[in-house]
C-alpha cells in the first residue's frame, strides 16, 4: 500500500479519439459495481465506529485471476500495472483533509520507472495526439516532494483526450479534494476502462475506452461512497 506520511494519433487513434470519449465514471460506477465483489474491494460496515476503520484493509484490491499487473507501491499511491496493455490498471490511494492543503510546486517532468517492465518512457506518447492523463493527480500529491514527483512516473499515466483531462476529468479531480476537506479523508480507486479491441497508439501503449473513479469516506457520518456521472460534451 501507499505509505502515509502519518504513519503512513493515427487515423485509428483520431477515430477513437472523437468517437467514443465518455468521462466513463458512469460505466465505471456500473462496472465497479459488477466486479466489486470480484475485484475483493473490501470495506467497513456503515455502522461501525470511525476508530475502527481500517484504511490499509480499504485500500486493498484483489484483481480477478489471470490479469496481470504488477504491484509498485509509491509515497502518495499504489499502482496496479499491467506491461500488456502499459498503463495501469488502477490506482489506489488516501487523500486526507491535510494532504490537500499541501504547498508543493507541481513536478511536471513525465518519467519512465525503469523498475517496472513495459513502463512507457515519453517518447512513447510523442505525436499521438493524447495526453498524458493522471489516474493519482499531482494536485494530490502537494503534501510532499518525492509524492509530487512520482505521481509523473508513466505507471500512473493513460492516454487521454486533451477535452476530458482538461474538462470534466479536472473538475472531478477537484471534486474529490473538496470532499476530502469535508469528510476528514477519502479513499480513491482510479483506472482505466479497456474493453472490446482494443486500439494502441503506434508505441504500443494501449488507449482506453473511458475510465471510472470511485471514492470511499470511511470516517463520514453515515460513510459515503461517491459515485460520478460525466459525458463528453461539445468542447469538453
Amino acid at each position: 500500500m501507499a505509505k502515509k506520511k502519518y504513519q503512513k494519433r493515427n487515423s485509428t487513434a483520431r477515430q477513437v479519439r472523437t468517437a467514443v470519449i465518455v468521462v466513463a465514471v458512469i460505466v465505471a460506477v456500473w462496472w465497479f459495481i459488477g466486479h466489486a465483489k470480484e475485484l475483493g474491494f473490501k470495506r467497513v460496515e456503515s455502522g461501525a465506529p470511525a476508530s475502527n476503520v481500517d484504511v490499509e484493509a480499504l485500500m486493498e484490491v484483489n484483481a480477478p485471476e489471470g490479469l496481470r499487473q504488477q504491484i509498485v507501491a509509491y509515497e502518495g499511491y499504489t499502482a496496479s500495472f499491467n506491461a500488456d496493455l502499459r498503463i495501469p490498471n488502477y490506482v489506489v490511494y488516501e487523500l486526507t483533509r491535510f494532504e490537500t492543503q499541501g504547498a508543493e510546486p507541481r513536478h511536471d517532468k513525465f518519467m519512465c520507472d525503469t523498475d517496472v517492465e513495459g513502463c512507457p518512457t515519453t517518447d512513447d506518447y510523442k505525436g499521438s495526439g493524447y495526453d498524458r492523463g493522471h489516474m493519482a493527480p499531482a494536485a494530490d500529491m502537494k503534501w510532499s516532494k518525492k509524492a509530487m514527483q512520482e505521481s509523473f512516473f508513466l505507471t500512473n499515466i493513460c492516454p487521454q483526450n486533451h477535452s476530458l483531462n482538461s474538462g470534466g476529468w479536472k473538475r472531478l479531480e477537484e471534486k474529490v479534494r473538496l470532499w476530502a476537506d469535508r469528510d476528514s479523508a477519502v479513499i480513491v480507486v482510479s483506472g482505466p476502462i479497456v474493453q472490446g479491441h482494443i486500439n494502441r497508439l503506434e508505441s504500443g501503449v494501449a488507449v482506453p475506452t473511458g475510465f471510472f473513479k470511485v471514492l470511499l469516506a470511511p470516517f463520514a457520518t453515515p460513510k459515503r461512497i461517491h459515485l460520478q456521472e460525466r459525458r463528453r460534451t461539445k468542447g469538453d
